[in-house]
This record gives structure tokens, C-alpha cells and sequence, in this order.
């Protein structure tokens, strides 16, 4: 599913060791104007987006957007994001989204929060080895994501 929104925008290796360069870096990868970053900034003063586990994402949905925009950078090291459990973050999503695609935006940002709470996907992600390798390892966590949430059968006569 979000593979089809990243389109090669991804940093393997984000340099930088504060949180708004980080941004910072990671946008530079969306063709997006200046403007944008600063309502990224922005939000994320009002509303830290360090959903914890060492995931970041900062996002903003507006007019001006075109078309729905994910991007992914990774920082081994890790920033401080001002997370929900206090810890660094390694892996930041930046989602960019039309008003008219919310929908879309919020079904994206959810898919997100489940990798997060994906072992195999946070471990993998930090030593996909190439494009391909990172488009293959969305592809197999999303297979095992839509596996536990179809619903399971039961028996009322237990």
C-alpha cells in the first residue's frame, strides 16, 4: 500500500542531530516549497509527532498539496523527537497530503502506526540494503499487517 506513495524519497542515512534538521533533510527529498516546512515546523511545536518506539511522523495536510507525499529517512543514531516514550528517533516518515485526500492521508498515516508496532518492520528497516530491498520489506510487512487484521473466526459454542 504506501510503497506506491514513497517514490524513491527516502535518506538512508540522515546526517542531522536535531529534530527540525532533521525535518529539514528529509523534506528536501519532496520537491515541496519552503512554506510547507514551516507548517510542518509549526505543527510539530504544537503537536510532537514521536509516536515512540523510535518512529517519528511529521505531517501536514493542506490545499496547497497536490498529491499525497511519503517520504522516509533513517538515522541510526537517532533524534530527539520529543517522543511518547522518550526515546530517540531512528526511523522518520514525513507524510504530506491534500485537503481533498484525507481520507487517504488518515488510511496512510494508520498504516504507519501499525509498522511501528511491527518488530519485524522497525529491526528491517534500519539495514534494508538498497530501494528494492526497502519496497520488498514494505511489501512483506504490509502481507503479515493485512494477515492479523482479518478478522478470526469463533464459535459460539465454546
Amino acid at each position: 500500500m504506501i510503497e506506491h506513495y514513497i517514490k524513491g524519497r527516502f535518506k538512508r542515512r540522515l546526517t542531522s542531530k536535531s529534530k527540525e534538521d532533521a525535518m529539514k533533510e528529509l523534506f528536501e527529498t519532496t520537491d515541496q516549497p519552503p512554506d510547507i516546512l514551516k507548517a510542518i515546523k509549526k505543527r510539530e511545536k504544537q503537536f510532537p509527532t514521536g509516536i515512540g518506539q523510535g518512529i517519528g511522523i511529521p505531517r501536514y495536510i493542506g490545499k496547497e498539496i497536490r498529491e499525497v507525499i511519503l517520504a522516509l529517512g533513517l538515522c541510526r543514531e537517532g533524534v530527539n523527537f520529543d517522543s511518547l516514550d522518550y526515546k530517540p528517533v531512528k526511523i522518520l516518515w514525513m507524510l504530506l497530503a491534500p485537503e481533498s485526500m484525507r481520507k487517504e492521508y488518515i488510511e496512510i498515516l494508520a498504516h504507519l502506526i501499525r509498522l511501528a508496532n511491527s518488530d519485524e518492520f522497525r529491526a528491517g528497516v534500519l539495514n534494508f540494503s538498497s530501494y528494492d530491498s526497502l519496497i520488498e520489506l514494505l511489501k512483506e510487512t504490509d502481507n503479515g499487517l493485512r494477515v492479523c487484521e482479518e478478522p478470526k473466526a469463533f464459535s459460539e459454542a465454546s
